[in-house]
């Protein structure tokens, strides 16, 4: 099998700081895990446990929430993305419904409760460790306003959405999405 120890870093989802063993404590490697698989994991250099740390994707959920047409979009207070727009959405919590998790963003980013209605689409990028859910939505409650994760709140129609202040490749993708859909066009048409 290949080993490579340190892990390279290049590597998108390891950022330098797996090194030890969850199950036992000893040194990690990173190397192809299987005979026949070809991918690179971090693996337990110890024999007798030979555990796989596999690093799973990370899933986010978003909601596009929409007052008569127009999208709610929040410019972001911090990093990634700082001072960029977006539409709320986060990281999804172990256990937690991907569409309940888009409603919970929609509330703490931009103070609004969401009717999560259809699923725009699944986004994903080569080597961008995170997977976006994200949901058409219909705010039923609450009052626009920009929050602590948030510096600022528009509400843009389809037309005027910042593309090129955009904080994601995966926000772009969504919202090329939401202005085919609101046009007429299902998503993914």
């Amino acid at each position: 099998m290949i080993e490579i120890s340190p892990p390279p870093a290049a590597h998108p989802h390891l950022g330098g700081n797996i090194r030890f063993c969850v199950s036992c404590g000893s040194e990690l490697v990173y190397r192809t895990w299987k005979e026949g698989d070809g991918t690179m994991q971090l693996c337990c250099k110890n024999p007798e446990c030979n555990h796989v740390h596999f690093l799973d994707p990370k899933v986010a959920a978003g909601v596009i929430p929409s007052i008569d047409g127009k999208a709610i979009i929040v410019q972001r207070a911090h990093n990634p993305g700082k001072g960029l727009w977006t539409f709320p959405g986060g990281f999804v919590n172990r256990g937690e419904v991907v569409s309940e998790a888009a409603a919970r963003e929609a509330k703490e980013e931009a103070g609004v409760d969401v009717k999560v209605g259809l699923l725009m689409g699944v986004y994903s990028f080569p080597g961008n460790p995170t997977v976006l859910i994200v949901y058409a939505g219909e705010v039923i409650g609450g009052e626009p306003r920009a929050l602590a994760e948030s510096t600022d709140l528009r509400l843009v129609p389809p037309d005027e959405i910042p593309f090129d202040d955009l904080a994601f490749d995966t926000t772009r993708a969504a919202f090329r999405d939401w202005r085919s859909w609101i046009g007429g066009q299902p998503p993914g048409a």
